[in-house]
C-alpha cells in the first residue's frame, strides 16, 4: 500500500468512499455527493489542512483528512475524517492506514491526535486499539439550532 498527500484531484473519489461507508451502517448518515464534497473542501481550505490517501495497486483504498491546531504543549492534529473503503475492511488495511499516518504526523512535528466518534460504534474501539484514549475531562456540547 502507498502513502501520499491528499490532493485535490482525489476530492472525487474520496467523497464516494466517505458517503458510501457512512451511508451504511451503523452510521446511517445521508450524505449526498454535493454535501460531501462541499465539506471535504472546507476542511482542504481550513489552514493547517494535512490530509493522507492510501492506495493499492493506484486505487484510492482509504483516507485520512485533518488540520494542525496550535497549542501550548505541540502541535495537535485534529483527524476530520479517516476512511476506508467497505470492501477493504476488516483485513487490517484500517491499521495499516493509522499506522502509516502516525509516523507521517511524527516527521511533521506533531504532537497528539485528537478526534470525535459516537461511543458505541466500532469506530471507537478501533481507536482504543490504536491507543487513543477517552478523555475523562473533557465533554462535548450540541445545541441543536
Amino acid at each position: 500500500m502507498k502513502i501520499r498527500p491528499f490532493e485535490i484531484n482525489d476530492l472525487p473519489a474520496s467523497a464516494d468512499i466517505f458517503i458510501e461507508v457512512f451511508n451504511s451502517e451503523p452510521w446511517n448518515d445521508r450524505w449526498t455527493i454535493q454535501l460531501a464534497t462541499e465539506y471535504f473542501q472546507d476542511v482542504i481550505a481550513t489552514p493547517g489542512f494535512y490530509g493522507f490517501v492510501f492506495e493499492k495497486e493506484s486505487v484510492i483504498v482509504g483516507f485520512v483528512l485533518g488540520t494542525r491546531k496550535k497549542w501550548w504543549s505541540g502541535d495537535i492534529y485534529y483527524l476530520y475524517e479517516m476512511c476506508v473503503n467497505s470492501t477493504f475492511q476488516g483485513i487490517g488495511i484500517g491499521s495499516q492506514i493509522m499506522a502509516e499516518t502516525k509516523k507521517s504526523l511524527i516527521n511533521k512535528g506533531f504532537s497528539s491526535i485528537v478526534l470525535l466518534t459516537e461511543r458505541t460504534f466500532p469506530s471507537a474501539r478501533f481507536y482504543e486499539k490504536h491507543g487513543f484514549l477517552e478523555s475523562p475531562d473533557t465533554r462535548f456540547y450540541f445545541c441543536s439550532l
